[in-house]
């Protein structure tokens, strides 16, 4: 069933919400231009490629074969790092496994903190419980690190990078992170390569980055790298500029659909970020074979952040109350007791829903539908139990806000549609994930949460919007903002590594979804690392978004040499 919305704009309202005086954010509005956007086109299609890629893919599986296992580490890292990780899961699956088995990480320990640090990351990653200890080595008869290590600097470097997967309890990868630290800013301040791989690792850990720029910077620095691998570097390059073809092809749907519904214009209130839901969304799982996901996610994504503008800045409290009823009972028959703004949201809701249905398997339907609807209803009663102690003037305790506002921040809700969309993609699934990893989502919603609460503090301050986290800490303990921001900074370290070991405890899981739960913490902290680049995007988001999804990689046919080693 499709439910229609007013055809009228934001500009007609009724008598009732002329009596409300409303709220505004003064949100910048849409800073993108459609049409040029529209007009994108690439030449990386799969018709002229995919044949390409095909055979550089068999040449690096040849690679496997073909050389000794210290060397298939330091290859399954530069794969990772390029972003071809996913062509070769069986492969890397397989290699890592048979290493841990043998006993062979004993041996990568004599060769360098760096090897070692790597194989570590790898097996972790990998959902590997490997120890610890495997850093022993490098310790004095004092059990702390041998400042023999401290002049190496990539040692010293994949150390630190290495102690962020750690778990909570890990004194080693405590220690590690400080020694690591602590040496890396006084070593070697030139204009190196290697130090600004440091110097960027300080400013944000590659385990806590946006997993795709982290893939388009580190393509560049391995074009210079000694050693380079040309066959590795054409490919990564090629997919690259591959998926980003996908991307686009997705993103120019997806304006489209969004210029049809006019949101926009007619929910003027809210934030205008179609553009930025896209980056969100392929940070969060990028893959083309989940072609679903990279439908669907932006557009969910798009509609949370209207209803999050609703329940934060326009809605009355009492039509918050009739809306999350409404939303709670799914009385599409209701709708006509809702102001228009408010219609137009709850249409295109149900319409939503109904859509994604449509295309799941008949025998799922009915379940998935009812689980659908009940997400939204867990959203809204959240927005709305922070509406209320906007309302009434109550502030929370630190423990009241965060169980509240982990779901709040719209994680679950959006790790359910991806549980979903999945499923949908691979024909295949239970559709109990989302249950068997809640912790996993939990953790990572946390994060998610906290992250938001450290950029997004000071201006809803401003506004009078519900207290943050850090309101609600800095009045639970009477404590400065300054120390409460760092209070929060700790709690979501400790949350990570807490992440880390229901990540290693999920690994039988199967991977897109752990790996968008853990993703969805990436983007959280990356988009929120130095102020709200999502609510007010600045140049570096920008950017992000251009070098993503619009910029091509250069390459040329004569930069490719077939069985390089």
């Amino acid at each position: 069933m499709v439910v229609t919305s007013p055809t009228n704009t934001t500009k007609s309202c009724t008598s009732h919400e002329h009596a409300i005086v409303r709220r505004s954010a003064n949100y910048k509005p849409n800073q993108w231009d459609f049409a040029s956007i529209q007009a994108l086109k690439s030449d990386y299609t799969e018709e002229a490629y995919g044949s390409l890629a095909m055979k550089l893919k068999e040449e690096v599986r040849l690679l496997f074969d073909s050389i000794e296992p210290l060397a298939q580490v330091r290859l399954i890292h530069k794969i990772q790092r390029l972003g071809l990780g996913y062509h070769f899961e069986k492969e890397i699956n397989g290699l890592l496994n048979a290493m841990l088995s043998s006993g062979y990480h004993k041996v990568v320990q004599k060769n360098g903190l760096d090897d070692t640090a790597v194989l570590f990351m790898l097996l972790r990653q990998y959902g590997f419980m490997v120890s610890e200890e495997i850093f022993n080595d490098f310790k004095d008869d004092d059990g702390c690190f041998a400042e023999s290590v401290s002049q190496d600097m990539k040692g010293l470097l994949g150390l630190y990078q290495a102690s962020y997967l750690s778990f909570n309890g890990e004194k080693t990868l405590d220690e590690a992170r400080e020694f690591a630290v602590k040496h890396l800013k006084v070593l070697d301040s030139s204009t190196s390569t290697l130090a600004r791989e440091v110097s960027h690792a300080l400013d944000l850990p590659s385990h806590w980055s946006l997993q795709r720029l982290q893939v388009r910077r580190y393509i560049d620095m391995y074009e210079i790298e000694e050693g380079m691998n040309s066959t590795l570097l054409y490919l990564a390059k090629l997919d690259f500029n591959m998926v980003q073809n996908i991307h686009q092809k997705e993103l120019i749907n997806i304006i489209c659909w969004w210029k049809n519904l006019s949101l926009g214009k007619k929910l003027s209130f809210a934030r205008d970020r179609i553009l930025e839901c896209f980056f969100v969304a392929v940070s969060i799982i990028f893959q083309p074979q989940f072609k679903s996901c990279l439908e669907w996610l932006p557009k969910i994504g798009a509609l949370l952040v209207i209803i999050d503008d609703v329940f934060d800045v326009y809605g009355s409290f009492g039509e918050l109350e009739i809306f999350t009823g409404i939303i709670e009972r799914w009385e599409t028959e209701e709708i006509e007791n809702l102001p228009d703004y408010m219609k137009i949201s709850f249409a295109t809701i149900c319409n939503t829903v109904n859509e994604i249905a449509n295309n799941l398997k008949e025998d799922d339907r009915s379940e998935i539908v009812c689980r659908l609807k009940k997400v939204w209803a867990d959203l809204c009663k959240s927005f709305l139990q922070e509406a209320k102690w906007h309302h009434t003037k109550y502030m929370p305790t630190f423990t009241e806000y965060l169980n509240n506002g982990w779901i709040s921040v719209s994680g679950p809700h959006v790790l359910f549609h991806v549980e979903v969309l999945l499923c949908q993609d691979q024909r295949k699934g239970s559709l109990d994930l989302f249950e068997s990893c809640q912790r996993l989502v939990k953790l990572s919603s946390t994060i998610f949460r906290l992250c938001n609460d450290l950029a997004t503090s000071s201006a809803e301050l401003e506004r009078g919007d519900t207290p943050t986290s850090i309101e609600c800490y800095m009045r639970e303990v009477g404590v400065s903002e300054i120390t409460a921001r760092e209070h929060i900074s700790i709690i979501i370290l400790q949350t990570w590594m807490e992440m880390n070991r229901e990540f290693v405890s999920c690994s039988s899981r199967p991977r897109p979804f752990t790996d968008a739960c853990v993703n969805l913490a990436r983007m959280a902290v990356s988009i929120y690392h130095q102020g709200d680049r999502f609510g007010i995007p600045d140049h570096e988001m920008k950017e992000s978004i251009q070098s993503l999804i619009m910029k091509p990689i250069s390459l040329k046919e004569d930069d490719l040499t077939f069985s390089d080693q």
